[in-house]
């Protein structure tokens, strides 16, 4: 499973890039807000992966940050292309670290 989560995340990170290169409309900022995304998202989930939480956490996790990574994708899809006054970006990070508060809170507080 370990290596089936970082091998979907390359493919998936590749995909983006590739992709934005093609379409000219899918702006430079974009392209590498989402590549962030997905990369966060990987990252977080190959350490879930690798934990040793119970099923029942690693189940209802994984589901959450794959839909987290999901809603921040779309969000990096639409935001404008500057850092300031970007709304879209803080949701983002916060949403990143929320992801990352849950992981780390599910580690410390389960008895494994």
């Amino acid at each position: 499973m370990k290596k089936g989560l970082l091998i979907f995340g390359i493919i998936l990170l590749i995909s983006n890039i590739l992709i934005g290169l093609i379409v000219s409309s899918y702006e430079t900022f974009n392209v590498c807000l989402t590549s962030v995304v997905i990369i966060a998202t990987t990252f977080l989930l190959e350490w879930l992966s690798s934990s040793n939480l119970k099923d029942a956490f690693k189940i209802s996790l994984t589901v959450l940050f794959s839909f987290l990574g999901l809603v921040e994708f779309v969000l990096g899809l639409i935001a404008p292309n500057q850092f300031e006054d970007n709304w879209y970006l803080v949701v983002i990070i916060v949403l990143i670290i929320i992801e990352s508060l849950f992981l780390i809170s599910s580690k410390l507080t389960s008895k494994y």
